[in-house]
């Protein structure tokens, strides 16, 4: 969970820890409130840090909208640090959020 410019990101995943394979990714996104902001595109970019000779593991997916939250599908293909980063627009105002996992 993040606070972001007064808005609330929370992911879960549903594995833990995440593994190599498909992950299912819920994103809530809140108000001050605690009210879940509905209509917004939200974009997810997970990604490997860069490694020296490897291949650059970089990818960007659009979360669609289910139920209060927005749901997608992540398929991590190595095991060790990624960065998942949660982005959207609200009120004009560019919101990002980063969260390190480590997939085992």
């Amino acid at each position: 969970r993040k606070k972001v410019g007064g808005y609330t990101i929370e992911i879960a995943i549903n594995r833990n820890p995440p593994v190599v394979a498909k992950n299912e990714l819920r994103i809530d996104i809140k108000d001050s409130q605690g009210k879940p902001l509905k209509g917004l595109t939200v974009m997810v970019n997970y990604y490997m840090p860069p490694m020296p000779g490897m291949a650059p593991m970089n990818y960007t997916v659009q979360a669609p909208p289910k139920g209060d939250g927005y749901t997608m599908t992540m398929d991590l293909i190595m095991t060790g640090p990624w960065n998942i980063v949660i982005k959207t627009i609200i009120e004009g105002k560019n919101l990002s959020a980063v969260f390190p996992i480590d997939v085992r």
